[in-house]
């Protein structure tokens, strides 16, 4: 999608409440016949908005496929699946996209669908050493693609100050290395790495950081391993030859958060307490509760 009319435009121009019935089947493009549908491509579309000012992206587009979909990723690990979905269709309405459904976290938690560690092993198993790497990583520190570029020691760099860091985050893992991370929007996050991946990472430190560039954003890279847009095509792939299918590198991140909530559950924690702290370990500060609605 490289149109470059507002969002808000391109919902007025498809917004075509009262035509007649016979008028709309003349018409071959997605349309918007009702107020409700109208307000709820709103709602989409002000998410959407939202989000890509977060991330430095231009709020008149162009509006590539690539960042709808990382979107609606993100917005997976805050709500419930017929949220995602209802924001998933206004969208694909919006911007005249097919775009694949996305599973909520919550919902891959609950069921326990996500990516299993044997799944994990035998993907890796087919990717080159520095994604094989990247893939582990991710995995065990429930990394988005991109961050892996901004891995670095704790005595570098420190947490945002602005945030509230729980003490009980990573209860319950043990002998690991904590390190820091910046996500979404510049936060810089604490994040637990097994101590045995930690020091295969410290065998990949560069001499000195590179400026490594992913989709025209450049990043300070300390880590000679894969990241971004290269590492989630070999994660693909690599699935695709192991799997025969593939969720995509995201689902590295629900299977962290499946694993981490088991763990805090096995220590007491009720399911909803888990994923709220899980969620903060993710590097997400809104509220949960506020999204989910237990059956």
């Amino acid at each position: 999608m490289t149109k470059s009319n507002t969002l808000s435009e391109i919902r007025k121009s498809i917004a075509l409440h009262g035509v007649p019935k016979s008028t709309l089947k003349q018409d071959r493009r997605v349309v918007i016949t009702s107020v409700g549908t109208e307000r709820v491509t709103g709602q989409a579309e002000r998410r959407f908005l939202e989000w890509r000012e977060e991330n430095g992206l231009a709020l008149d587009g162009p509006y590539l496929r690539v960042e709808v979909v990382e979107f609606l990723q993100d917005y997976a690990e805050l709500h419930e699946q017929s949220n995602l979905d209802a924001t998933r269709i206004a969208l694909g309405r919006l911007l005249s996209m097919k775009l694949s459904p996305v599973a909520s976290l919550i919902e891959t938690v609950r069921q326990g669908r996500a990516t299993r560690w044997d799944e994990v092993t035998a993907i890796a198993a087919r990717q080159r050493e520095h994604n094989a790497l990247s893939t582990l990583i991710a995995n065990d520190a429930g990394l988005r693609a991109i961050e892996l570029f901004a891995l670095r020691r704790a005595d570098e760099q420190t947490p945002s100050a602005h945030c509230n860091w729980p003490a009980t985050m990573f209860l319950g893992r043990h002998d690991v290395v904590v390190m820091i991370v910046t996500g979404k929007g510049g936060l810089r996050r604490p994040i637990a790495l097994a101590r045995c991946l930690a020091e295969e990472l410290e065998k990949r430190r560069r001499p000195e950081p590179v400026i490594v560039v992913d989709r025209g954003v450049h990043y300070e890279s300390y880590y000679d391993i894969a990241g971004g847009q290269a590492f989630s095509q070999s994660f693909s792939d690599a699935s695709q030859r192991a799997l025969g299918a593939s969720t995509g590198a995201h689902g590295l991140r629900h299977a962290y958060a499946q694993r981490r909530v088991r763990e805090l559950m096995a220590l007491g924690y009720e399911f909803m307490a888990a994923i709220q702290l899980v969620s903060r370990e993710l590097g997400h500060f809104r509220p949960i509760f506020a999204y989910y609605q237990p059956r």
